[in-house]
């Protein structure tokens, strides 16, 4: 389309550098249908209606689509974002000043010819048309991993086997996306616009700590999906990586050094970590602890009336959250009607014996160390078989703990108890 007017003195004007042009208050306020009148306010709330387009395309004087913008875009001067001031009436719109009935008439023609994105509500949720526009791009080419860590996991699986959407009213019927995982998708449309329009809005410094755009991004996604154990093998204390968990899910760094209790050894951790390579590569948890402690497990029995060889036992993502007497039962595939029960952990090290008299007398040491070195939440619990079984008289006992990735390992053996 023909553009009509150069836009060097609008541009300065929407960049702060002075104050726009010289106001003149409106005459009267036009009469629309209210189908028009949607579809003009729809046209000045999209964030993607910029300078350009109401002086050029719409053909706007300077001072009405600078106005027009000053109002909506709100004293950042940047949207989408939050501090937007959006119109709610034609009256709304015809207030601003230079914004008289010949300006209505050009949104009116333009906003018919061009509608904008509309809104949607869809199970009680209000999308704007930007942020339902946003979250259908986003559905739609997001991963797995992103989508389950703004989402039930359930709701992520049915959005990604029932993709592409045109609409979010089209996601309202997968299961397990109700009003909670539509205001969540909601939540992250600012970062998906974003992405969509190609702006980099994420770099900057928070807390006095700089970050870059390629590892902002990074950032967001480790503050977003880490696991506890992971943010704090990576330099985060305690604390902070609770709150970081407890407030996702974040758009920007500003939000996350926002909350409560980060502060700049935090937003270093996570710069750091962003930028080691570690966020994204393959967790090597379990075959570290293995070979820590699998070349000694020849070199020990469990001692009790009848000496018994250890292995190694191991069960991926399982230790999300401390392991009790009860998860490790439902782990270890034990017969049904059996028990389980915690014990003291320095009696299973106080049960560790040579296998022989050539034996290596450090292996006790070097698999206590593995231990204690790798692994947190570390747990003695003994199985017992159901009640009336021949086998009452051998108990499964399991040494094991959490590693970092968020795995459970640790090592079997078999005590004979009469």
């Amino acid at each position: 389309m023909k553009r009509v007017a150069p836009l060097a003195l609008l541009l300065t004007a929407a960049c702060g550098a002075g104050p726009g042009p010289e106001a003149v208050p409106a005459a009267s306020v036009l009469r629309l249908q209210p189908a028009n009148e949607a579809a003009v306010l729809d046209l000045v709330n999209y964030p993607g209606t910029d300078l350009d387009v109401l002086a050029n395309l719409v053909g706007l004087d300077a001072s009405a689509a600078y106005n027009i913008l000053a109002q909506r875009n709100g004293v950042d001067g940047l949207s989408p974002s939050t501090d937007d001031v959006y119109f709610a009436t034609i009256a709304d719109l015809a207030a601003v000043p230079s914004v008289d009935d010949g300006a209505l008439t050009r949104l009116e023609t333009y906003a018919l010819a061009h509608p904008a994105p509309r809104g949607e509500v869809v199970e009680g949720v209000s999308f704007r048309g930007w942020e339902s526009e946003a979250v259908v791009w986003g559905v739609n080419q997001a991963d797995l991993a992103t989508l389950d860590a703004l989402l039930d996991v359930r709701a992520a699986n049915g959005l990604v086997a029932t993709r592409p959407f045109a609409s979010v009213a089209q996601m309202g019927p997968v299961a397990y996306v109700g009003p909670t995982a539509l205001g969540q998708l909601r939540g992250h449309a600012l970062p998906w616009w974003n992405a969509l329009r190609g702006v980099n809005f994420l770099a900057g410094t928070f807390d006095g700590v700089t970050f870059d755009e390629a590892t902002a991004r990074v950032a967001i996604e480790i503050a977003n999906q880490a696991s506890f154990l992971q943010l704090t093998r990576h330099g985060l204390t305690t604390s902070p990586a609770n709150y970081l968990i407890a407030a996702r899910p974040y758009a920007t760094l500003a939000q996350v050094a926002a909350v409560y209790g980060v502060g700049p050894a935090t937003m270093a951790a996570l710069r750091s970590y962003a930028q080691s390579g570690a966020w994204g590569a393959p967790e090597t948890c379990i075959s570290d602890f293995e070979a820590a402690v699998g070349p000694y497990l020849a070199d020990v029995l469990f001692l009790s009336e009848s000496d018994r060889p250890f292995e190694l036992v191991s069960y991926p993502g399982a230790g999300a959250s401390a392991p009790t007497a009860a998860s490790v039962l439902a782990l270890v595939g034990a017969p049904a009607g059996s028990t389980a029960e915690l014990r003291q952990v320095y009696n299973y090290y106080r049960a560790f014996e040579p296998s022989s008299n050539t034996a290596d007398p450090s292996a006790a040491t070097a698999i206590r160390a593995a231990f204690d070195g790798q692994l947190t939440d570390v747990i003695y619990v003994a199985v017992f078989a159901p009640p009336g079984s021949p086998d009452t008289a051998v108990v499964q006992v399991y040494l094991v703990g959490r590693t970092a990735c968020g795995d459970l390992v640790g090592i079997r053996s078999i005590a004979i108890e009469t």
